[in-house]
């Protein structure tokens, strides 16, 4: 299994992260396929992707008590798809999550 942790900005909100993962994942093809929680981690967000018909699942969770985001590949579930479209959707999910942790260009003026 592959576990890759995603970059989480200090003032991290979970509420954030979820709103990013999905239309993300959207905007590259794939599908939610499953969401959930894991129940080793009670309180996640637990998510499997597909990209169409295409093998393979990408799986992503968020957990808001650790703050953190990653994204596993198990060993039975890989595929040339995520290899591809991971870097891709890792950078999205982590450039949104800056942006929505940024604070507004209103709040700075003021």
């Amino acid at each position: 299994m592959l576990e890759i942790e995603f970059k989480v900005p200090p003032n991290f909100d979970s509420a954030q992260a979820e709103r990013a993962v999905e239309p993300v994942c959207a905007a590259h093809g794939l599908h939610i396929a499953m969401k959930a929680t894991l129940a080793s981690f009670p309180g996640s967000i637990h998510w499997h992707f597909k990209n169409q018909k295409e093998k393979g699942t990408l799986e992503l969770t968020v957990f808001p008590q650790d703050r953190r985001i990653w994204a596993q590949i198990q060993d039975g579930r890989k595929a040339g798809w995520i290899d591809a479209m991971l870097p891709k959707i890792q950078r999205a999910i982590e450039r949104e999550l800056r942006r929505a942790a940024a604070p507004s260009r209103r709040a700075a003026r003021a």
